[in-house]
């Protein structure tokens, strides 16, 4: 028999095992199906992490006191904070004397004691100040700007009254801050791409390292702008070609912050500061987990950032706990910043009393005194937006419209659409042969090229016309665009007869008309030189 023969004839038989249950599920219905995995949740969240050693308690208080006022009735607290920098209740020296030193005019000289009339307190930056009260004395000059202000022993110096009357430190930044930040050339963008730019260059938020949520955080506030161009802060910009109310939008004035703690940012909640020669997160109020969390955290300043405006926004944060000293006891001697003849601002010394607290403050501040961004509802729609030209309905110069002349008012537009719409019918009836292309109710939000020998500088709505008056419109119509066209800048966002007013369009995020590819054209030439310069 050949092994061909043989190797047929032999029979083997394989036995298929499946067993009854795998992991306790039984396969009674799954013989010939593919097993399917069983979801597997995870363990419920975690509660904040709690691993910060230092406990953020309310009585933990440090009462920082002016020697030149009465001690009754705690008439002499100038401000308190809080003391979390040690297990046991304490602040940093350098933090507190900073502090103090901005409230008193800049006093960087100004010293501590325990005792009203006590020695000074030789304290190194770094050190931490034991929980009780103190007092912060500035030297007695030698001439007192109002007389004498306070006995031979105490000196009533002067503070400024709120961020708002603060005179920024030009050349006086404290030494321990000074070159704390690299002043490496970096890229500057435009104003339309700071917010992107900002969060590409911190990464990730710079307090708690997530990549969730974040955004742009801005240090001195976009509503102190009459103090930013008062102290003429726009030096410390990356960018010195950006100017009104767009001057705060520079990437050295952002930080990229994770939302929540960009609100408690903008609610004076913490600040940065120097600390062991880092940059660390400083808590000035109180919060349910992100002062336990990030308290004297260490954080990285990327280059690009300005470390003047770092030390507005601990200001800014600061003077409302001064509020209290100023709303009650006696006249206070203040600093503020009063117009001369030459239109130049000065400071002088006066007392003020809390009603006259309330008055100077109220007039200084002009707008909220809490940071707010600008909101999109704020902006109109594209058919909404009212242009100026440069012909006779053109604003001068120093009528230069702002974000709030953008703002439409419904009830005024709804009047001037139908005065326009009644217009346009009385319009229709008596010239059916009018060469412009009127605008029925269904397209009235969408904008039209005209014919570019018409120009709506002249009265072209008649009922007849002759040889001489079109040849009149065509030559004044081409005299006009060929002016149009001189101004006409490179970049196509900007096409338009006022420039400027386009620019200050795409700096507040107004879009252009679509149909002209996002150009900004004004109501009056309806896109008549775009028309003329695409032909």
């Amino acid at each position: 028999m050949s092994r061909f023969t043989l190797a047929k004839s032999v029979e083997r038989r394989y036995v298929l095992y499946i067993p009854r249950e795998v992991n306790g599920i039984s396969l009674h219905n799954f013989s010939k199906k593919t097993l399917m995995e069983t979801i597997q949740l995870r363990p419920p969240a975690p509660l904040p992490a709690q691993e910060y050693l230092y406990p953020i308690a309310d009585n933990h208080v440090i009462k920082f006191k002016h020697p030149g006022y009465p001690e009754k009735f705690g008439q002499n607290i100038l401000l308190q904070l809080y003391a979390w920098d040690s297990p046991n209740g304490g602040l940093h020296a350098g933090t507190a004397l900073l502090a103090c030193a901005i409230i008193a005019c800049n006093a960087w000289d100004g010293y501590l004691t325990v005792e009203r009339d006590g020695p000074k307190l030789e304290l190194q930056y770094d050190d931490v100040l034991p929980i009780q009260g103190y007092y912060f004395h500035v030297p007695r000059p030698e001439v007192e700007s109002i007389g004498p202000t306070g006995d031979d022993s105490h000196y009533k110096y002067p503070i400024y009254a709120s961020f708002q009357h603060w005179a920024f430190p030009h050349e006086q930044i404290p030494s321990q801050w000074r070159g704390a930040i690299s002043t490496e050339v970096i890229y500057t963008p435009s104003i339309s791409s700071v917010s992107a730019a900002v969060i590409s260059r911190d990464g990730s938020c710079v307090i708690s390292k997530n990549r969730d949520y974040i955004e742009r955080a801005h240090l001195c506030p976009r509503n102190e702008l009459d103090w930013f161009h008062k102290n003429s802060m726009w030096q410390y910009n990356r960018r010195h070609d950006i100017a009104g109310d767009a001057v705060t939008d520079d990437i050295a004035n952002a930080l990229a912050i994770r939302s929540d703690i960009h609100r408690a940012f903008d609610e004076g909640k913490f600040v940065l500061a120097r600390k062991s020669n880092c940059w660390a997160v400083h808590f000035l109020g109180n919060t349910c987990d992100l002062g336990r969390m990030y308290h004297n955290r260490p954080i990285e300043v990327k280059a690009g950032v300005s470390l003047e405006f770092i030390l507005t926004r601990f200001a800014w944060a600061i003077f409302p706990l001064v509020r209290g000293f100023m709303e009650r006891g006696p006249e206070r001697v203040v600093k503020v910043p009063v117009q001369c003849e030459e239109g130049l601002e000065e400071e002088i010394v006066k007392t003020l009393d809390p009603a006259g607290f309330e008055q100077i403050t109220a007039a200084s501040r002009g707008r909220s005194a809490s940071p707010k961004k600008r909101k999109a509802a704020s902006i109109p729609v594209v058919a909404e937006v009212k242009r100026f030209c440069t012909i006779s309905h053109l604003k001068p110069d120093d009528e230069m419209p702002t974000s709030t002349d953008y703002q439409s008012d419904n009830e005024e537009e709804k009047k001037e659409e139908e005065e326009e719409e009644e217009k346009e019918e009385k319009e229709k009836e008596e010239e059916k042969d009018c060469t412009l292309d009127v605008y029925s109710d269904d397209r009235k939000n969408s904008v039209q090229p005209l014919p570019t020998q018409v120009s709506h500088g002249f009265s072209a709505r008649r009922k007849n016309f002759n040889a001489e008056d079109e040849a009149e419109i065509k030559r004044l119509s081409n005299l006009r665009m060929d002016e149009l066209r001189k101004r006409r800048p490179k970049d196509p966002s900007l096409f338009c007869c006022d420039y400027s007013r386009a620019e200050r369009a795409n700096a507040l995020g107004i879009p252009g008309k679509p149909e002209y590819g996002g150009g900004h054209l004004c109501m009056e030439c309806l896109g008549l030189e775009y028309t003329s310069y695409l032909e």
